[in-house]
């Protein structure tokens, strides 16, 4: 129980060191980059996650290469990640297709198809994805995945970090009103309202989405002894939704819209089901596995 508390109180100092954190980042980017205050708490959140990190593992004396995920030879880190990107692209393919065939994408006329004229757009996907792998990994598959593992086991450390994982895709600041005074105390006093969408059963499809996936990426972690296959499966995803969503639209003519949520234009239940399964599949190779040894 005293794990579980100290995890869920550095979650929640994650948060509050964000939101500190985002009026000087402002104060520093601002003259470049002049983004809306809610990025810059986005980012400066992301940022103290790396920071509590560091504490957490220090404090429960983990602090390493290896609690953060990052051990193992660099052949075979490289060759993990890569199969994991595969991984991933296979995942969302499978899901993409299902779309398709059910007419809840469509191509967008608009937009081209032809590869070479969309090699800067692929580029970018890739390079999004991968930072927000390495970044999202690190913290929840490294390092509080690591201090939770060491203190409660593979079941805990599993269901918590997945829980909290898909949980902050859920936290979402408001856009502030033109010309409203910014301070060092703004993010703290958004804080409340970032939490709204927790309420609404509407997310559950798309939280659970999350949840399993997180699952997914955890069982990974526990094969591999590091994120490295994490890394690539989720930067896999994160590229081929990128790409989707440039060029397709939901379709407004599909009896099945309701596989899909409405607060995201691809997760949902189907993609649930299909991440369900890919888990399921995995869970039983794992324990195949160890006992044949």
């Amino acid at each position: 129980m005293r794990a579980i508390i100290s995890f869920s109180f550095f979650v929640v100092l994650t948060f509050i060191i964000g939101a500190l954190l985002a009026y000087p980042l402002k104060l520093v980017l601002d003259p470049v980059f002049d983004l809306a205050f809610r990025r810059y708490l986005n980012y400066a959140t992301l940022i103290s996650g790396l920071i509590t990190c560091f504490i957490y593992l220090r404090v429960n004396n983990l602090l390493s290469l290896n609690a953060f995920g990052l051990g193992g030879k660099f052949n075979k880190f490289f060759a993990n990640l890569l199969n994991g990107f595969i991984y991933g692209i296979i995942i969302m393919l499978i899901i993409e297709v299902i779309l398709f065939l059910l007419r809840i994408h469509e191509l967008d006329p608009y937009r081209g198809i032809w590869l070479f004229s969309n090699v800067s757009l692929l580029l970018k996907a890739l390079l999004a994805a991968t930072l927000i792998a390495l970044a999202e990994e690190l913290i929840f598959r490294g390092a509080f995945f690591s201090g939770l593992y060491k203190k409660t086991g593979a079941f805990i450390a599993v269901t918590f970090t997945s829980l909290v994982y898909a949980a902050v895709h859920f936290v979402r600041y408001p856009d502030l009103i033109t010309d409203s005074s910014i301070g060092w105390l703004t993010g703290i006093q958004m804080m409340p309202d970032a939490f709204r969408r927790f309420h609404e059963w509407a997310i559950a499809d798309y939280f659970l989405t999350l949840f399993i996936f997180g699952v997914l990426l955890s069982l990974l972690r526990l094969k591999h002894k590091n994120i490295a296959a994490c890394i690539g499966a989720h930067a896999g995803v994160v590229m081929l939704i990128k790409i989707a969503d440039y060029f397709t639209n939901r379709g407004s003519n599909s009896d099945f819209d309701y596989l899909v949520s409405p607060y995201n234009s691809t997760f949902g239940w189907l993609s649930f089901f299909v991440i369900l399964l890919f888990t399921i599949f995995y869970f039983i190779k794992i324990k195949t596995k160890r006992r044949s040894y």
